[in-house]
């Protein structure tokens, strides 16, 4: 098998890069939104692709690219070689799965390694790499060939610097599980978009067993959801009744029953530190405090970058209208 292509070399003519990246391809920045997307979701990519997206960047995507050459010189120092990228890379077993990640390298085991940088302006919060990124990541491993990736960010202060004892640099393993649903999701797209940009995506194709479940699920989700609509007033009534009449109700609780049945109000409370009482009544001892809690939180901010762990909940099952599609 050949390797992956550049489409479009980085000192392409804009318009010819613009061109092939929109097009019919899917790129990493698209291959997380139309994994996870609605049906409303691939109409409006499948919409920017046959008349181009409005989106031009703003101040923060700016700076951020702004950015870019500094930190692939320190991404240097993590990988045996490093090069900054603007090529849009095709995948070599699907000409539509395209890429262009910030940078290109070798590990000490001279296996391929793609880079994706980000600067983010004060207040970012995130010590991980979000998810959306994870999955831009994976895509680019993918489209390349690579053996992993390095993700790396930097979070800006008030006056808009980087911080000065650089980048948090991430190493990202290969996520062949992530990668084949990313591929899945993308050919179910491209084929989508390809039929004509039907109305469903549940056909003749989708499992029978999905279709008749789905079908019972969204009669009873339609009841449920005019149930829920047609109770929230009379609940909003009935607390405001209970309000007015039953003093120690918000504090303590209230219970009635009636022929019908009836109501039973459990109030919940928590009980937290006076930070600024504390502060008042003891300034030096919360002082060494905040200073402990500055501390460890920056402790646990290395050892989540470093250590992640992931810890799966069932997914939540959410309705689509027909007419949101």
């Amino acid at each position: 098998m050949t390797g992956p292509r550049i489409v479009v070399a980085g000192d392409a003519p804009r318009e010819l890069w613009a061109a092939e990246r929109g097009g019919e391809s899917v790129t990493a920045s698209r291959a997380w939104e139309i994994a996870r997307g609605t049906m409303k979701t691939w109409r409006r990519i499948a919409s920017e692709q046959m008349n181009g997206s409005t989106f031009r960047g703003t101040a923060a995507t700016r700076a951020g690219s702004a950015r870019e050459a500094a930190l692939l010189d320190e991404a240097a120092d993590h990988l045996a070689t490093c090069t900054p990228n603007s090529a849009l890379w095709a995948a070599a077993d699907n000409d539509l799965h395209r890429a262009t990640p910030d940078g290109t390298g070798t590990d000490a085991e001279g296996r391929p390694v793609v880079v994706e940088v980000k600067s983010h302006e004060h207040g970012w919060k995130a010590t991980s790499i979000p998810l959306d990124h994870m999955g831009q990541l994976q895509w680019q491993i993918n489209v390349l060939g690579a053996h992993s990736g390095l993700y790396g960010f930097e979070v800006r202060d008030e006056d808009d610097m980087p911080p000065t004892d650089g980048a948090t640099w991430i190493p990202v393993p290969r996520d062949d599980d992530m990668i084949e649903w990313l591929v899945s999701r993308a050919n179910a797209y491209i084929a989508w978009r390809e039929a004509g940009c039907p109305e469903f995506s549940l056909d003749a194709d989708t499992p029978a067993e999905v279709r008749r479940a789905n079908a019972q699920w969204v009669v009873r989700k339609r009841r449920l959801d005019k149930a829920v609509a047609d109770e929230k007033p009379a609940a909003d009534a009935l607390r405001k009744a209970i309000a007015a009449h039953y003093p120690h109700a918000e504090r303590f609780g209230a219970t009635a029953l009636g022929f019908l049945g009836g109501f039973q109000l459990i109030p919940s409370s928590t009980t937290s530190i006076d930070e600024a009482a504390w502060a008042d009544a003891d300034p030096t001892g919360h002082a060494a405090v905040e200073e402990l809690r500055v501390k460890l939180a920056l402790l646990e901010a290395n050892a989540l970058a470093r250590f992640p762990k992931t810890t799966r909940r069932t997914p939540t099952l959410k309705f689509q209208e027909v007419e949101d599609v």
